[in-house]
């Protein structure tokens, strides 16, 4: 049994959930222009980590593996059309984290592609998304030996939602919360990212 790293992988989920209520709340309540017609995001990004042994080199019990990573989430979508209340969406995002301590490194990686129901307005929407895509695990041992797993590309089911407001005529702010189910060896990755979008 891995030891991991101080911190708790689900401590976030209530706080996420309930600022994406009260998102969704808010932009429900416009009635301006339907959301889109696209948008790019580029976000400051948290993940849990996978804490299951096939994912890593042989450790000793005394091993402290990270348990949650840090780094950057990118994506785009674009806004086809209009399904009752809500705009449907298409795109990806690209996310990348990294965890260590003193006896590993882990570097979690994923493509998702995502279809989306979106709330609101172009000034600003809530939205619910979820997809099939790729993730990686790269984990490396932090001593002379330099033993290295790599878990190759795992198909990996991503849902979530997030919000975006925007604050000028183009440029706005938001944040994303998602869960990450990988395929064998398995596991459930939460991730959190907050940052700029551009449309």
């Amino acid at each position: 049994m891995l030891r991991l790293a101080a911190g708790r992988r689900w401590a976030h989920v209530p706080v996420a959930l309930a600022l994406l209520a009260v998102a969704a709340s808010r932009a429900a309540a416009q009635a301006l222009e339907p959301p889109g017609p696209w948008v790019v995001d580029l976000r400051g990004a948290t993940s849990g980590l996978p804490s299951d042994t096939a994912f890593y080199p042989p450790l000793s019990a005394e091993t402290l593996v990270p348990s949650r990573a840090f780094g950057f989430d990118a994506g785009a979508h674009v806004y086809l059309f209009t399904l009752g209340p809500a705009r449907i969406g298409l795109g990806a995002s690209y996310l990348r984290v990294r965890g260590t301590t003193p006896g590993v490194t882990a570097t979690f990686s994923t493509v998702a592609p995502q279809v989306s129901f979106n709330f609101g307005s172009t000034n600003g929407w809530s939205y619910l998304s979820a997809g099939y895509g790729r993730a990686l695990v790269d984990t490396t041992v932090n001593d002379p030996t330099g033993s290295v797993r790599d878990s190759g590309s795992l198909g990996a089911v991503n849902f979530g939602g997030g919000a975006r407001w925007f604050i000028r005529a183009h440029l706005g702010v938001g944040f994303d919360v998602r869960w990450h189910r990988l395929a064998s060896p398995g596991g459930t990755q939460l991730s959190f990212s907050a940052g700029f979008s551009v449309h």
